[in-house]
């Protein structure tokens, strides 16, 4: 009796051993690529509706696009705050910036400031806008001093399949930046 429960309790463990091993813990990064651009066709698909075409330009809820020439990818924009600033940086300019970037899923992975917007305590990142993501470069010519805008980027026009000059973005992301233009330091 005692060699039965013996063999029934080894044939019990190879089981358990058996079903662990086979287990995988999904990870909320798992078919990333595929999720990405879901994300962007439903922005894609909100910017098309007709009750977005609808909304008033000063609505903040209202979604832009403007094309990045480079990637031939459409970047959705929404206006969350206009500025006070009468100049439009060019592509060679020298900008200051505060920005929130985040993955679609909402996961932040870079920021300057924090709470909703910035304050007088939060300092802003300066940078030509010819050495970032197309992304930015192509819809930061758009904005003038104090516009506060919410920037969807594909991944085509942010960091492509790459993850990001430091190794730490995740590849394939679609990427969420909340930005305020500061100033252009050097047009």
């Amino acid at each position: 009796m005692s060699k039965k429960i013996y063999l029934f309790s080894l044939v019990l463990m190879a089981l358990a051993f058996t079903a662990c091993s086979e287990t995988e813990e999904v990870s909320k990064y798992d078919n990333w690529q595929a999720r990405s651009e879901a994300f962007i066709d439903s922005i894609a698909h909100v910017y098309n509706s007709p009750e977005n075409k609808a909304l008033p330009d000063t609505d903040p809820e209202k979604l832009y696009a403007f094309e990045d020439e480079t990637n031939k990818q459409m970047i959705y924009v929404k206006k969350v705050q206009k500025g006070d600033g009468t100049e439009y940086p060019v592509y060679t300019s020298t900008v200051s910036a505060y920005y929130r970037m985040s993955y679609f899923n909402g996961d932040v992975v870079q920021q300057n400031f924090t709470g909703t917007e910035p304050t007088k305590f939060d300092t802003p990142a300066e940078f030509n806008l010819n050495g970032v993501i197309s992304g930015w470069s192509y819809t930061l010519v758009h904005m003038k001093a104090n516009d506060f805008w919410t920037l969807y980027i594909p991944y085509q026009s942010g960091y492509g399949s790459g993850t990001g000059n430091d190794g730490s973005l995740q590849a394939y992301s679609a990427l969420v930046y909340n930005v305020k233009l500061d100033k252009i330091v050097e047009r």
